[in-house]
């Protein structure tokens, strides 16, 4: 693996676009795929992404697309050195820090940005609470990319807040992490954003109004689109009822 990682970072020196040839979204890069064809349409070419791998992430085409950025993830801090050697020999300048995200620091990172195009957030936790402070702090992305847990069901359920939340430690299934489809659209139709797509039962598309109209996108109720989670119902080998059977008994918070 470490040989492979050197070939491809020499061949980046020569070749920086097969970076996004190799480089994806989950669920065969349709993210990707769908927020490219948005694009062209987002006012404000700045994008903030909360948890990544260097190789996948839903923000490729925007990177690719010259956006500004920062990302952020709290996770091994080879994967934080490996995107930036990848950005930095590409000629990117997107900014890369390595922090676990709290409702307590997330506005840090966010302070005097108005101009956000793209917020794109996978953090297996608090990511409701995360997504509720930003809002309550009247910061407004154009779009909303967020990870629902298509294990709730078409329940209006979020995990309660916890600081150092760890999904792993949480329960050994790794189901309980995160907030509904539902609780999202509870949350952020209030401010003037409509779910317009979720891919693979686990990505939803959150934009706003503008937005909406400039692309003329349909708006839908989260149960008109809820799916489950393929990935997940494949290597569990069970359904988002019974995988919600067997968290049923842990804290939720209605939404």
């Amino acid at each position: 693996k470490i040989i492979y990682k050197i070939i491809f970072l020499i061949r980046l020196c020569f070749y920086p676009n097969i970076y996004f040839d190799k480089c994806k979204s989950q669920n065969d890069n349709k993210e990707n795929i769908f927020l490219n064809e948005l694009k062209n349409n987002i006012k404000n070419k700045y994008f903030i992404e909360i948890g990544f791998h260097h190789i996948e992430y839903n923000c490729i085409c925007l990177v690719q697309d010259n956006f500004q950025g920062l990302m952020i993830d709290g996770g091994r801090k080879i994967n934080i050195f490996m995107l930036k050697l990848i950005f930095f020999l590409i000629g990117k300048k997107i900014h890369i820090k390595n922090q676990f995200i709290t409702r307590e620091n997330i506005i840090s990172f966010l302070r005097d940005r108005s101009d956000i195009g793209c917020l794109s957030i996978d953090i297996d936790g608090n990511d409701f609470w995360i997504i509720k402070k930003i809002i309550d702090e009247k910061i407004f992305p154009e779009i909303i990319v967020i990870e629902y847990n298509a294990s709730f069901l078409e329940k209006s359920i979020s995990i309660p807040y916890e600081e150092n939340f760890d999904r792993k430690r949480k329960h050994f299934s790794g189901f309980y992490h995160g907030a509904s489809l539902k609780a999202y659209y509870k949350l952020l139709s209030k401010k003037n954003y409509h779910l317009v797509r979720t891919i693979g039962g686990s990505n939803a598309f959150f934009v706003n109004t503008d937005l909406k109209n400039k692309c003329k996108l349909k708006s839908f109720q989260p149960e008109e689109i809820y799916e489950e989670c393929k990935l997940r119902n494949l290597w569990s080998n069970s359904d988002a009822k019974q995988q919600f059977d067997m968290i049923k008994h842990l804290k939720f918070d209605e939404i």
